[in-house]
């Protein structure tokens, strides 16, 4: 039966010789977890490039070449080499992320300008051009919100229809002229006379539409024997001439009964009967 040898520990030169070997593979263990440490870093940032460059030409395709160069490179020097190009392509795209911020709020000012023209534009395809209170198209829209509106709250609110007194005699008369200076000068007293709250409308012609919100009849019919005082007294002068015109008024309070339609008929009748029997006056459908 064969006896075990039991090896003695080396010493001497045998010593060194295993101690260097050892020394060796420790360091290259050591170099291969720093390589790969390495190798992860610049991979994380050649992927973080490639999500912020996708959309960039010619960026995505360099770093695409130098992400697969670092995954077959075993060098760390080619690696960290491989870092630069990184970096290089990482101040390619600052750049280009500058400029295009630089596009960007170039393109969010033309935009509100462009806004800002559009809501110009829409504004403006509300409003009479030559009196500058609101026109029938606005008129319109106002009925429908405030028909929904009363009939969810039930608050009431009165429609004047205003006429100018005699006004194709005076555009005969005196010529187109002068009868939009008329136009321009009513439109202008009875804007400067209705409360914040209440609103005027050219309704076509020589025609105006009021509408007061929040009254009841008492109070919408003061409103209108103001408006008809305020515009007797007012007047407007060209060259040597002074003038002086005066309307006629008909008004109706809206209830359940009457509608959008028929409010506005009972209150044009009612106009038609102030011009009909002496003019300058109010009269109220209530």
């Amino acid at each position: 039966m064969r006896k075990g040898v039991r090896i003695s520990p080396a010493t001497g030169l045998g010593k060194e010789i295993e101690e260097f070997f050892d020394r060796q593979i420790i360091e290259q263990q050591f170099l291969q977890e720093e390589k790969d440490i390495v190798k992860t870093m610049v991979l994380e940032v050649a992927e973080t490039i490639t999500s912020i460059s996708s959309n960039s030409s010619g960026f995505e395709t360099n770093i695409g070449t130098c992400v697969k160069n670092i995954e077959t490179s075993d060098s760390i020097q080619d690696i960290l080499k491989l870092k630069d190009v990184f970096v290089g392509e990482m101040q390619k795209v600052r750049e280009h992320s500058h400029t295009l911020n630089e596009e960007l709020e170039e393109h969010k000012k033309n935009s509100i300008i462009l806004a800002e023209k559009l809501e110009q534009s829409q504004a403006q395809a509300f409003v009479d051009p030559l009196t500058h209170v609101l026109n029938r198209s606005a008129y319109n829209l106002k009925m429908v919100q405030l028909t929904h509106e009363f009939k969810r709250y039930n608050e009431e609110w009165a429609l004047l229809v205003l006429d100018i007194n005699l006004f194709k005699k005076f555009n005969d008369e005196f010529g187109h002229q002068l009868g939009d200076k008329v136009l321009k000068s009513v439109a202008g007293t009875v804007r400067d006379t209705i409360r914040i709250s209440d609103q005027i409308f050219r309704y076509g012609g020589e025609e105006y539409v009021v509408i007061l919100s929040r009254v009841n009849a008492k109070t919408a019919t003061q409103l209108a024997e103001k408006i008809c005082r305020q515009v007797e007294k007012d007047y407007f002068v060209d060259g040597d001439k002074k003038f002086q015109v005066a309307i006629s008024i008909g008004g109706a309070i809206i209830n359940k009964d009457n509608m959008e339609t028929s409010l506005f008929e009972r209150a044009d009748k009612a106009m038609y009967w102030a011009k009909n029997n002496g003019r300058n006056q109010v009269v109220m459908d209530l």
